[in-house]
């Protein structure tokens, strides 16, 4: 089967690259990011990789894109998680309008200069919104449109990891787009999901780091007193606002405050900023999960060391793709190049080519085209 040829646009210090690399199917040959940490840890744990600092939006003029050209040859794909702080529920939601919200900008300047077969983008669910009067949607479609018109037929679902054997509940849009020449080609299958009931849960995961010793970035936090009082008042599955609150605080309740693990269940989703009380914790000792403990979550291997102060490595974990995530979707993506028959999907989001029309909720049967579940032939 043949061996495939990637580059990464943001690429935070590698989940994607790793599960990508851990199916001898892909090979990543240049990334950027405009973190310093992150890139440390990619290129650490990743030396047959370039990395390039820098704002992706300032650096990628046709003089550096022909100089990666020459050095590297042509891509077959592009993999790019375009920054979700202007999308993320947890964030102030600004959209387009935001500092992070037009970097999709810079995706579409590489599919135009590179022409790679595919591209795979990830972000966070809301992104998207069906409600074709809201913002969220017109944002929405104004990237999938720009994206489209770059040359490629674009397939959008929402993966929940926790079904792809991650022990933690995160659930992201997808994006795969296969170009124009190809797009009649292949037959996208979404990736197969390893268990849709039985899920591996945190204390699974964590178990395993109390029996080994001396591994990385696995540094404890010191609380002070009136935390530790807090945690020790806390069950599994708790939050600060079931056991009293915080003191002079009568908003902002958001449900991971000082929020412990559940040992039956998937952790709660990793994340890579937030003060105190944001940090996780774990289900069986009164402190916070360590950054090892958060990697674990995210299904680094114990090996993948990662560099940067404390804080910049909880970042770059946060903001990760959990590994065996990203191995399930490539896995799917070398799939789909190689699958012969006809498939029958349903997709959330569907896009043709050069095209404006959007369309939610789009099936394919028997290798035809299908708009809103509807048997009316669209293609």
């Amino acid at each position: 089967m043949k061996k495939y040829k990637l580059a990464e646009l943001f690429c935070g210090p590698g989940g994607f690259a790793e599960g990508a690399k851990q199916t001898k199917l892909f090979s990543h040959v240049w990334v950027n990011d405009i973190d310093q940490s992150a890139l440390d840890t990619f290129s650490h744990n990743h030396p047959e990789c370039e990395t390039i600092h820098g704002d992706g939006s300032k650096i990628f003029n046709n003089q550096k894109m022909s100089e990666l050209k020459k050095r590297h040859g042509s891509i077959d794909g592009l993999i790019f998680g375009f920054p979700c702080n202007d999308f993320s529920m947890v964030g102030k939601k600004l959209g387009l309008d935001g500092n992070y919200g037009g970097l999709y900008k810079v995706a579409c300047k590489v599919l135009k200069y590179f022409k790679p077969e595919f591209f795979v983008a990830e972000n966070v669910t809301a992104i998207s919104s069906k409600d074709r009067s809201s913002q969220t949607y017109k944002n929405f479609k104004k990237i999938m449109t720009d994206l489209s018109n770059c040359g490629y037929g674009i397939y959008g679902n929402k993966i929940e990891f926790e079904k792809y054997s991650v022990p933690q509940t995160r659930r992201r849009l997808i994006l795969f787009g296969v170009r124009k020449d190809k797009f009649n080609k292949i037959n996208y299958q979404l990736p197969s999901p390893t268990s849709s009931t039985k899920f591996v849960t945190c204390k699974d995961a964590l178990s395993k780091l109390e029996k080994k010793k001396n591994f990385y970035n696995h540094e404890f936090t010191n609380h002070n007193e009136d935390v530790l009082k807090r945690l020790r008042k806390t069950k599994q599955g708790q939050n600060v606002w079931d056991i009293g609150g915080l003191p002079n605080v009568k908003s902002a309740r958001m449900s991971h405050i000082y929020k412990k693990l559940d040992e039956n269940k998937p952790a709660y989703t990793v994340t890579g900023s937030g003060g105190g009380g944001t940090h996780m914790y774990h289900y069986k000792f009164d402190r916070a999960l360590t950054n090892r403990e958060r990697a674990t979550l995210q299904t680094f291997p114990i090996s993948y060391e990662f560099k940067g102060k404390k804080d910049e490595v909880r970042k770059q974990i946060g903001m990760a793709v959990p590994v065996k995530g990203a191995k399930a979707i490539m896995q799917a993506v070398a799939k789909s190049f190689n699958n012969k028959k006809k498939i029958t999907e349903n997709y959330d989001w569907f896009i043709k080519p050069n095209s404006k029309n959007l369309i939610a909720n789009h099936k394919v049967s028997n290798g035809k085209h299908y708009d809103n579940y509807v048997q009316t032939k669209l293609l």
